[in-house]
């Protein structure tokens, strides 16, 4: 006998389908066929078929998406606010694949609220770095970085470097750090870069970060559409955990359903 005989029909199901997720079968973005396909290839009832469905989500190697079908689960990706790494560091970390590409970079003095996160007198100058993170290959955060200017960074340390460690490596280690988190809509350059409609809805992070003078030595202002983006709050009776996560797909998450 082989093994699938030997098992309940709907946990032969879970086991069959459960390899063939893991082979790459069906990409993110590819639907698994309807419920009643897959029950009907399997000679079972959609009911039995949901069984195994409830087991493979509850596995987290399948999510449904409103009005959309059943996908193989997102990659999910989790950014500590609490923590003082880097965004790059952390989510590669994890196994995310990020390619950072430098659109521009300048030196100018800055709008006046960034000179007020960063405590700069009238005129004085910063470098302004814009960057575009991309993550499995999916457009995902548009970046703007602001030096001052007398650190003495210049924009070639910051190519395939983290901006935290090129900061420690000018005698500047980052040992805090205020973040603030907005809404905003996407502007037309902004669209086009991060590859969205104009006007699609984006979490915004203002983050000031000081070394451990007190001196303020960076300011950042992220922006991550928010179909790839959700803000988590962890509450315990003494602790508070804060993180982002980032996915290749948010959005429409409800239990499995017949399509």
């Amino acid at each position: 006998m082989t093994r699938h005989s030997r098992l309940p029909k709907y946990l032969a199901i879970y086991d069959d389908l459960r390899g063939r997720l893991e082979t790459g079968e069906w990409g993110t973005n590819d639907a698994l066929p309807p419920q009643r396909e897959l029950a009907a290839s399997y000679g079972v009832t959609i009911m039995t078929l949901r069984q195994a469905l409830r087991l493979l989500e509850n596995d987290g190697l399948i999510e449904s998406r409103t009005g959309a079908g059943t996908f193989p689960a997102s990659k999910k990706y989790s950014y500590d606010l609490l923590h003082l790494a880097g965004f790059a560091d952390d989510l590669t970390a994890q196994g995310a694949r990020i390619e950072t590409h430098i659109l521009g970079s300048s030196r100018e003095v800055p709008p006046t609220d960034v000179a007020g996160f960063l405590d700069l007198a009238a005129a004085e100058q910063v470098l302004t770095v814009t960057r575009h993170r991309i993550i499995d290959s999916r457009p995902a955060v548009l970046q703007h970085s602001y030096i001052p200017w007398l650190i003495g960074i210049s924009p070639d340390e910051l190519i395939d470097q983290s901006l935290y460690r090129v900061l420690a490596q000018h005698g500047y280690p980052v040992a805090s750090a205020n973040e603030a988190i907005t809404i905003k809509t996407l502007g037309a350059d902004e669209a086009e870069i991060l590859g969205r409609p104009l006007g699609s809805p984006a979490m915004c992070s203002h983050r000031t970060n000081f070394a451990e003078d007190g001196s303020a030595v960076l300011h950042d202002t992220a922006i991550i559409p928010a179909d790839i983006a959700e803000l988590h709050i962890d509450r315990g009776p003494q602790q508070l955990h804060v993180r982002y996560h980032i996915s290749d797909h948010l959005g429409g998450r409800t239990p499995p359903h017949d399509e």
